[in-house]
């Protein structure tokens, strides 16, 4: 089973729930998910990992380049909601350094929505 990704938008910030299992052969469907919508305007993403059952080092790397573009628009992404195991491999890659990860969605919106110092 391949992954797939509900859009929802609460506020400003696109919620991206992601079903399934993450595997090689979803290519870049988190990035071509996300990539409109960065060029519509939209900067704040959380992604919901509640229904990502599985997840491989290419779905890391898919994750990471995502962040990376949104982070080049002046933007960010957050990571909600993991499965123990999907939990597991963020921290053992250390991938939870770069993104940072919330036990749930609203923590992540909120966390999203914190203004920032300047």
């Amino acid at each position: 089973m391949s992954v797939s990704i509900e859009l929802r938008e609460i506020g400003n910030v696109v919620v991206l729930d992601l079903d399934g299992e993450s595997s090689i052969m979803d290519g870049t469907i988190l990035q071509q998910t996300v990539r409109p919508l960065l060029k519509d305007g939209k900067r704040l993403f959380v992604l919901n990992l509640a229904g990502l059952r599985h997840l491989d080092s290419f779905g890391l790397g898919q994750m990471v380049a995502t962040y990376t573009s949104v982070r080049d628009q002046n933007g960010d992404v957050k990571l909600a909601n993991p499965v123990p195991t999907v939990k597991n491999l963020l921290r053992y890659t250390r991938i939870d350094t770069v993104l940072k990860v919330y036990a749930t969605e609203a923590e992540a919106i909120q966390e999203l929505l914190k203004p920032t110092a300047t």
